[in-house]
């Protein structure tokens, strides 16, 4: 599973470096030629960014092209995508089972379309329930793995020792079969208990892993035991499925979930998008509304369209940006370059510290029809104009 502690050293890889986003998945009949698509993608895009490459730079250039696909030749990927940062001093290979658009950089490594599909792809969790105690496991970015588990632990040594022990006298045979009964309760008592303690264990597991949904899966009577347990925090984003899965194997798991997890997002999407077009005057739609609200710390959530490509403009000197055509910065005299948006948000929510919503379908064409982009206020929030006071 693809590691943010890494993803969050990338920026660190010190330039000239080269950065290749390949469509690498073999079920694609494009990748199933020789040489498959993305290696000749890789020679033919490599010749056209070569020419803006600088002549002292070319040599190093063209040699991080060649190990990039020596490696891809000798290692042909099983992976949906690949990821590649290389450079002199620096190999990074991320092997994804996700789609990418295949693209190709050199200079500074190129994070924007890592940072989009985190964005895009929500962590979620899944705790198997059954008899034997609960499994947890984490998706994301397409890939399953079990972190833990816990043990169903009912010590009934005592209460056997007693029950099983022969009547002193033949009158009192008549009460073993309350004995057994009252036995059994017992037994049943432990479970509920367990099962109260993981519903804590849960929610406290969602919120350190920041995963939403989590899907509570088991047989029917231990689902709704553990989810009448749970906090009410919670209910918004469990989703029960009253079936034992606890046989199957990740790959199996993986393709019961799948389709759970899509009618969830859009499901999640609408209503999320609907909540933000009516929230009237606590919320902000379009660039340059959203953009400038943004950069003045005001806002506590963002969604935007899948795909949004609108252009913008932005300084490289203070890095404000907005939808403006000038080419001298208002605020502070710099440069101001053309760029998209889809460039620079990820940068802007991560830097502002913002929780970024990406949605796609029915939702994402209700957000489109309002500007493809809108956002949620923090209270008592006044913009200020672009050339007045901004957040250091």
């Amino acid at each position: 599973m693809l590691d943010v502690k890494l993803i969050q050293s990338l920026p660190q890889i010190p330039p000239p470096a080269l950065t290749a986003y390949l469509d690498t998945n073999p079920a694609h009949p494009r990748n199933q030629g020789l040489p498959p698509n993305y290696l000749s993608w890789l020679k033919s895009q490599a010749k056209v960014l070569e020419e803006g490459v600088s002549g002292k730079e070319r040599k190093s250039f063209r040699e991080q092209v060649q190990r990039v696909k020596e490696y891809l030749e000798q290692n042909p990927p099983r992976a949906h995508s690949v990821v590649i940062f290389a450079g002199p001093q620096v190999w990074q290979f991320l092997a994804l089972r996700v789609a990418v658009e295949d693209e190709l950089y050199w200079g500074l490594p190129s994070l924007t379309q890592l940072l989009w599909l985190m964005d895009e792809h929500r962590p979620c969790g899944l705790v198997l329930v059954d008899r034997f105690g609960a499994r947890f496991l984490r998706y994301w970015m397409g890939e399953m793995a079990e972190e833990h588990d816990e043990t169903v632990k009912v010590d009934t040594t005592e209460w056997r020792r007693k029950d099983l022990m022969p009547p002193s006298q033949p009158d009192v045979e008549k009460l073993r079969g309350s004995h057994r009964d009252a036995f059994e309760h017992r037994v049943e008592a432990q479970y509920v208990r367990f099962y109260a303690r993981e519903a804590e264990h849960i929610r406290e597991w969602a919120e350190r892993k920041s995963l939403n949904p989590v899907f509570l899966a088991g047989p029917a009577e231990l689902v709704e035991l553990v989810w009448a347990e749970l906090p009410k925090s919670m209910y918004g984003r469990t989703v029960l499925i009253k079936e034992d899965l606890g046989h199957l194997a990740l790959p199996a798991l993986h393709a019961r979930i799948e389709p759970e997890l899509k009618r969830w997002e859009r499901e999640y999407q609408r209503a999320l998008v609907d909540r933000l077009l009516d929230s009237g005057p606590h919320a902000v739609l379009g660039v340059e509304e959203t953009l400038g609200h943004l950069q003045q710390g005001l806002l506590r959530g963002v969604a935007v369209v899948r795909g949004l490509e609108e252009r913008v403009g932005r300084c490289t000197k203070c890095g404000w940006t907005d939808r403006g055509a000038d080419s001298v910065c208002a605020a502070c005299g710099g440069e101001r370059r053309l760029t998209t948006i889809r460039a620079v948000l990820p940068e802007l929510v991560r830097r502002y510290k913002v929780p970024l919503e990406v949605v796609a379908d029915e939702a994402g064409g209700m957000l489109r029809q309002a500007g493809g982009i809108g956002a949620w206020l923090k209270s008592s929030s006044t913009l200020q104009s672009p050339d007045g006071p901004r957040p250091s």
